[in-house]
């Protein structure tokens, strides 16, 4: 493997251990979860604004925006002569975490979104204080 992909496949892990970690004991759950005050599926794919609108605001509410390079193939005209190359571009993907604590008879949600979707759920300890 050249030096840029094992840079780039180190910065994955580390992004992939951060949203974990961030989280703290979570496990993945599925792919959603059903919220409790309005009995409305939450699912992986949903945008912020259908989750926020589905159950309610989050307990816990995280914003950052990461910068990544991109590689897309462009068709460029050289001489006449039609042709495809790679292009890199750096982009900023803006990155929200949630957390949902729906009580101490529900288990503590985490939400990770980017770009205002809802990219994975993973399901905490049990939570604290009253039912919503």
């Amino acid at each position: 493997m050249n030096a840029r992909l094992i840079r780039r496949l180190g910065v994955v892990v580390a992004v992939f251990g951060l949203v974990v970690g961030t989280a703290g004991s979570a496990r993945t759950g599925p792919s959603g979860f059903r919220c409790p005050s309005t009995g409305r599926l939450i699912s992986v794919g949903h945008s912020s604004l259908e989750v926020r609108n589905r159950c309610r605001e989050p307990d816990e509410f995280r914003a950052t925006v990461e910068t990544r390079t991109v590689r897309e193939k462009v068709r460029r005209w050289v001489n006449g002569v039609a042709g495809e190359v790679s292009v890199e571009r750096t982009v900023d993907i803006p990155i929200e975490d949630w957390t949902y604590d729906f009580g101490r008879n529900r288990f503590v949600e985490f939400l990770h979104f980017e770009q205002g979707r809802l990219l994975s759920v993973a399901e905490g300890e049990k939570g604290s204080g009253d039912p919503e």
